[in-house]
């Protein structure tokens, strides 16, 4: 019996049923959920707030080696099983250019500049730098008997005038009201024998004296003791740790200032106020000390920025919409008023980032964005070109329940790995917008505070995986939908949840007529494609997959019946390969057609394969065509394949041929 040549609206169909990524693709970000938040105190030197996988086997039908590699790093020789691995895998020896983790050794990336900064700095004084009489609060006070060198006299003038550091000269920053101390803000109250009833907070901000005006750094100076109390309550503050030592806290907010520099500019405005510097050294920052602000950047060309980054199905546009309908939480903001492309921000938590690449510690934000006035700026300014930045923002990260980060730790997530992070996420950004990397002065534009530079370090650069990671979730919710395992109740369930939204299992039980061990049973196999949202209440886990089920379900009118019908309704009820055989289960389970005629099969392969891939399938099939019977099997060898390999479509192939009495398949031994 011969099936008609041409394709009719079943095979289409069944086409649409079957069209599976390779099995051994499995998407790493299905079973994703947002980490609990930690439920504990969280030390920080900061404010005084007052109380008030799933993975598709590849071939189970064949006796393999679970281990076996699907391919292998060609300059360490990794081996991997699946392509996120292989995705996720990074060689010191340098991965091959065009691998989605490719890192071009030897060829410096451009070096991002830092914006903000903003930390809460504990300094708990050593005992041998303290005089006699004086306790860890000393450098406190003296900045309390020092306050009044900071206040301009009634000829506009201070005492500090300027001074040097970090390779700039600094004032006193009057002119934004950055000198200031606050007596009505102050809530702690006065040990017994210090003077008055609260401690008073000094704020002391300086500012570059350079022709542009925004390198700025702002200081604010309050107390630390342990067991601090509430001046009018007499009750603990809750939001400061029970066993702060005694010292004094400095919260720094700063602007195109490295970390180390903003050190440096305290410890000299210090000294300038006579003020021992050695309370403020290193060994005395607290481990309590947090950054809970960094933002890195870098320069681009108005209309490249508003073509990759800002324009429709720009980076921002891409993850955005990639990220909406998956597991994960994030924000897309944008302002046209002025002009096209003034501001544009993404913010994604570490679920979202996740399903980009790689583990991710902390949310941030992505934006472009130009001047509040960009009017302004004439085109040869550099401020007429927009920045492109990264920023960490507790407000969008779940990083202990959306926690500031340590400054240095041994153990745990600091200050250098945040900055590392954001790195890799604004060189990410740039690459997926298909920018150079290098210091291109045709896309990056210098300004006052940044050279658009290059420096060598040890970062992945990572590919844009959104449109690849659609089409690999689609085709695994296709997979599922075609699993040999699947009873009619599975399928109901995944139905009535596609068509129906979320439901209780109560409503589940009742649109699927059968038990709710049924349902539950229903439930645990869909795996990562169902979740629970609620207490008894499931839903698909995101839009991708409720779209491509009503895809597959909208494509025949009972799709149930089909699948677990098999491959007889494709070959029309040919009894050599019935439903049950080893082959029928290897064609299902691999989207394979078989077009029978009188004297061999046609065989076409729906997925999209490598040519190691497209071996290991094979062989898969060999083996059930032989487990199916001898004269299966040699039909086999002698039929005609159309596949896709390496993205190219091949139809009427046949890649068994017999060397003397040895089966090669595609040029290496096909057992």
């Amino acid at each position: 019996m011969t099936r008609k040549s041409d394709r009719d609206e079943l095979e289409e169909a069944a086409d649409e049923t079957f069209d599976l990524l390779d099995a051994g693709r499995p998407v790493s970000s299905v079973d994703d959920e947002i980490e609990s938040s930690i439920e504990q105190e969280t030390p920080t030197a900061g404010g005084d707030e007052v109380d008030g996988g799933t993975e598709l086997e590849f071939d189970k039908d064949r006796d393999v080696d679970e281990t076996e590699a699907r391919s292998a790093c060609r300059f360490c020789q990794s081996e991997f099983r699946t392509v996120v691995a292989e995705r996720r895998h990074h060689s010191e020896d340098r991965c091959e250019e065009g691998s989605p983790k490719f890192r071009p050794d030897g060829c410096p990336l451009i070096d991002p500049q830092v914006h903000e900064l903003r930390a809460n700095f504990l300094f708990e004084p050593l005992k041998e730098d303290l005089r006699r009489g004086q306790d860890g609060m000393a450098p406190y006070f003296a900045v309390v008997s020092q306050w009044d060198r900071c206040m301009m006299d009634e000829t506009g003038q201070d005492d500090v005038g300027a001074f040097d550091a970090a390779g700039d000269t600094w004032i006193l920053n009057h002119e934004d009201n950055k000198i200031s101390y606050r007596d009505e803000d102050a809530k702690i109250k006065t040990r017994s024998g210090d003077s008055g009833d609260s401690y008073n907070e000094y704020v002391i901000g300086v500012v570059a004296a350079d022709d542009v005006g925004e390198k700025k750094v702002t200081f604010q100076f309050r107390p630390s003791l342990p067991n601090a109390k509430h001046c009018e309550t007499d009750e603990r503050i809750q939001s400061m740790p029970k066993n702060l030592p005694l010292g004094i806290r400095v919260e720094a907010q700063s602007s195109n200032l490295e970390m180390e520099e903003v050190l440096e500019v305290l410890r000299t405005l210090m000294d300038e106020l006579d003020i021992d510097t050695r309370y403020f050294k290193d060994e005395c920052i607290h481990d309590y000390s947090r950054v809970w602000g960094l933002g890195l950047y870098v320069r681009i060309q108005r209309e490249l920025s508003e073509e990759r980054f800002v324009d429709t199905n720009g980076v921002m546009d891409r993850l955005a919409q990639f990220s909406s309908v998956r597991r994960g939480r994030g924000e897309y903001k944008w302002d046209n008023e002025k002009i096209i492309g003034h501001r544009h921000a993404v913010a994604m938590n570490e679920t979202s980032l996740e399903k980009l690449y790689g583990d991710h510690t902390v949310g941030k934000l992505l934006k472009s964005y130009l001047p509040k006035q960009p009017e302004k700026h004439s085109s040869g300014s550099s401020m007429y070109h927009p920045k492109i930045e990264v920023q960490f923002n507790t407000g969008h990260s779940d990083y202990l329940d959306g926690s500031a980060v340590p400054y240095k730790s041994d153990d745990e997530f600091d200050y250098q790995n945040l900055k590392r992070e954001l790195d890799e996420y604004l060189v990410f950004s740039l690459n997926a917008a298909d920018l150079p990397l290098h210091a291109d002065p045709d896309v990056y534009v210098s300004d006052a505070y940044w050279d658009a530079d290059e420096s060598e370090r040890s970062i992945p650069v990572h590919s844009d995986p959104t449109e690849e990671l659609r089409e690999t979730e689609e085709d695994l919710t296709r997979a599922q939908l075609a699993r040999e395992d699947l009873t009619s109740t599975d399928r109901a369930v995944v139905k009535a949840l596609a068509d129906g939204g979320q439901m209780h299992y109560e409503q589940l039980v009742d649109e699927t007529d059968t038990s709710s061990s049924s349902v539950y049973r229903a439930i645990e196999k869909w795996g990562g494609l169902v979740e629970k949202v609620g207490r008894g209440t499931y839903d698909l886990a995101d839009e991708v997959v409720r779209d491509k089920i009503e895809d597959v379900f909208a494509a025949l009118e009972d799709v149930t019946e089909w699948v677990e019908n098999g491959i007889d309704a494709i070959v029309e009820g040919n009894d050599e390969i019935a439903d049950d055989s080893p082959l029928a289960k290897w064609a299902r389970r691999h989207g394979a057609v078989l077009d029978e005629h009188y004297d061999g099969f046609d065989v076409e392969l729906t997925g999209s394969y490598s040519k190691y891939e497209l071996q290991k399938l094979l062989r898969s099939g060999l083996q059930a065509a032989r487990d199916t019977g001898a004269k299966t099997a040699a039909r086999f060898i002698d039929a005609s394949f159309t596949y896709q390999m390496n993205g190219n479509r091949r139809p009427d192939q046949e890649p068994f041929h017999y060397v003397g009495d040895r089966l090669f398949c595609l040029g290496n031994a096909a057992e």
